[in-house]
């Protein structure tokens, strides 16, 4: 057996003053009908049917008072099962690790501010399925399809920026590896935010949009940095600047969000795209989120304990009634006996 609302039984305490208005009562009685007749007269002239009576209705009051709150606590024993239908969208981050997310443009740098955003991102959904892509050159599943959503914000802190023999920027492989995870899943909406500066450098992405249109997987991309664009940290691995990203020429390497592309990427998809530079612009795109309907995902059993408070609630008016039915005064008169 348990209980729904256990803190119930604190009211059991009321029993106490109960018990002691009672116990008042009985004597105040007994002092009262002694200033009008003696015990032995009493005991001469008649006797009380029951006598037992003030304790019966006592004893039955009280029971009355610890069934009712029996009944608030809510008993429950027994089990019953009910099907569950978890409904949802399906949302797959893509996440940029490449070296130019390392820009300072926006605050404390592109790739931090890309992860606050898929953390808050998950703040806010409840059912959805998400998984984690990162990429650079190339692309790897971090997270597959999941609803625990505190193994996915580990993993989304723990994603750091490709190596070097993993850098470069490409969509393709980005895209292609989101388009397998959506093939395997359900045909609910699936969606697919794209976290990048938008400098690829490979230009193969065309090639998948169409795929993934008709696989209804609508990416969203999410522009993070300014069209003006910043140079490229290099830092030690206590985070101490050692210089900037040079290219074969010795010059600093500039990186710059590329719009163009991302706003192509969306229209062809069927998506919005959204320039993101700060944390508090998270209200936009999660409205759009929310406005997507979500459909069933998974179907679970799971089994309810069956609420009996109606039993110790019964069983506690029969009582009182019962207590209220007794009469407590009923004098009967000793026959004369010649």
């Amino acid at each position: 057996m348990s209980f729904s609302n256990p803190d119930a039984f604190y009211l059991m305490i009321i029993l106490v003053p109960l018990i002691l208005i009672i116990v008042k009562n009985y004597f105040k009685k007994k002092e009262t009908l002694k200033n009008f007749i003696s015990e032995e007269a009493f005991v001469d002239l008649g006797f009380r049917s029951g006598r037992e009576i003030p304790f019966i209705k006592a004893f039955l009051l009280i029971i009355s008072v610890i069934l009712f709150i029996t009944a608030l606590a809510g008993p429950r024993w027994g089990e019953r099962f009910e099907s569950l239908n978890i409904k949802g969208i399906e949302i797959i981050f893509v996440l940029d690790t490449s070296f130019s997310m390392n820009a300072e443009d926006v605050k404390p740098n592109r790739f931090i501010v890309a992860k606050e955003l898929i953390s808050n991102i998950m703040e806010e959904i409840k059912t959805d399925s998400v998984s984690l892509i990162t990429f650079a050159g190339t692309a790897h599943v971090q997270c597959p399809l999941t609803i625990d959503y505190d193994s996915m914000r580990l993993l989304t802190d723990a994603a750091s920026i490709s190596p070097p023999e993993e850098q470069g920027t490409d969509f393709y492989e980005a895209l292609s590896l989101a388009l397998k995870i959506g093939r395997i899943s359900s045909n609910g909406n699936k969606i697919v935010f794209l976290i990048t500066d938008g400098e690829d450098q490979e230009e193969r992405w065309k090639e998948i949009l169409k795929k993934m249109k008709s696989e209804k997987l609508i990416v969203f991309p999410v522009g993070i940095g300014i069209s003006s664009g910043a140079p490229i940290p290099l830092k030690n691995g206590s985070g101490k600047l050692l210089g900037w990203k040079k290219d074969n020429s010795g010059n600093i390497v500039k990186t710059k969000l590329n719009e163009t592309v991302l706003r192509f990427i969306a229209k062809e998809t069927g998506g919005n795209y959204f320039q993101f530079t700060n944390i508090s612009e998270i209200d936009i795109l999660l409205s759009n989120l929310k406005s997507f309907e979500r459909s069933v995902l998974n179907k679970k059993v799971r089994s309810i304990k069956i609420e009996r408070f109606h039993y110790p609630l019964a069983l506690g008016i029969i009582v009182l009634i019962f207590e209220i039915a007794l009469i407590e005064k009923k004098m009967k008169w000793k026959r004369n006996r010649l």
